[in-house]
């Protein structure tokens, strides 16, 4: 059994949801031109993933160089061992003794969230349900991902991005902490509706806003953060929106130097990028000049053999003598 269409006739809630409910397992691929996503089922649960272009095992190995755990040196290593054995990245990182096996799980689960919530941003795209009676063991990525709760965040993430985006228009945004003075921090759960009542001197705060603002320090931009890996890409810019509302953090203010730094920078690229195309105008130029001359004039002209001919004088004797002059 197996069904597929387009996501114009059937949107990605509906057919993760319709997946769940039946407990189906099975392979799920979505393609359209944002690129390729497999999904892989078992009893309705996502157990497996992967993507084109940003492979899964690609997207684990950049959060390890993001988060400082192996370098890009090391990645490029393991990439490349990759190739000759077919492992999978993260057991040959684990080989290497360079990572803790117990972090690979947590990782790909992260990861593997952004991808699916990716999905709900395509419009248009085919997808193609296949269903199986086992999953092989190697298909086997992470612990079983629910759907149901992945359909909740996709759509509240549909609902409140252009309000997020609004107060947050730029991933190259670099926000600096706010000073807390004497206040206390009390954590709250991350699905209260309303926070409770406070005294004036307590921060009500969730233990993802705590850990997110351990990397606000006027350095690191929203790109950095969310290449972290430790959140998704939605849940980095939702909490980093409930920093901002809480007056815990604010844009940081470019000075005067820094300014005139990046304008030096910007002018510079402007004027790199005018050379290259002066220098592709002066070829195209050349190269029309050196056509042209090809075109309306031929060296080897004279020493056509027909017009040797006609020079000849045994030759321009035998022509009739009624031809014009200009065609002896």
């Amino acid at each position: 059994m197996a069904f597929k269409g387009t996501l114009r006739e059937f949107k990605v809630p509906d057919i993760l949801q319709l997946i769940s409910l039946q407990k189906k397992t099975g392979i799920l691929t979505f393609n359209s031109q944002e690129g390729f996503i497999t999904l892989i089922f078992e009893d309705g649960y996502i157990i497996g993933i992967d993507a084109f272009p940003k492979k899964l095992e690609m997207r684990v190995g950049n959060v390890f160089v993001k988060q400082e755990i192996i370098s890009e040196e090391m990645l490029q290593r393991a990439l490349a061992i990759q190739k000759r054995t077919s492992q999978k990245v993260g057991e040959i990182l684990i080989g290497m003794g360079l990572i803790d096996e117990k972090i690979i799980p947590e990782v790909l689960k992260i990861q593997a969230t952004q991808i699916v919530l990716s999905l709900f941003n395509w419009k248009k795209g085919e997808y193609n349900f296949k269903v199986l009676d086992y999953v092989d063991k190697e298909l086997r990525l992470f612990t079983p991902i629910a759907v149901d709760n992945l359909i909740m965040e996709g759509v509240q993430m549909l609902d409140e991005w252009p309000l997020i985006k609004k107060a947050i228009p730029s991933e190259d945004i670099v926000f600096e902490p706010v000073f807390l003075g004497s206040k206390k921090v009390a954590l709250v759960s991350e699905y209260d509706d309303e926070a409770p009542a406070g005294d004036g001197n307590t921060l009500h705060m969730t233990e993802t806003e705590v850990n997110l603002l351990k990397h606000i320090n006027g350095r690191n931009s929203v790109r950095d953060i969310v290449e972290l890996g430790q959140f998704t890409e939605y849940k980095v810019y939702k909490t980093l929106y409930n920093l901002l509302n809480k007056g815990l953090m604010k844009k940081k203010v470019k000075t005067e130097i820094q300014e005139i730094e990046e304008r030096k920078r910007f002018e510079d690229l402007e004027q790199e990028n005018a050379r290259k195309c002066g220098l592709i105008g002066r070829l195209l130029l050349a190269a029309l000049a050196l056509l042209l001359l090809l075109t309306f004039f031929t060296p080897l002209r004279p020493f056509r053999r027909d017009n040797m001919l006609l020079r000849a004088p045994e030759y321009r004797q035998r022509l009739p003598l009624s031809l014009p002059r200009a065609e002896r």
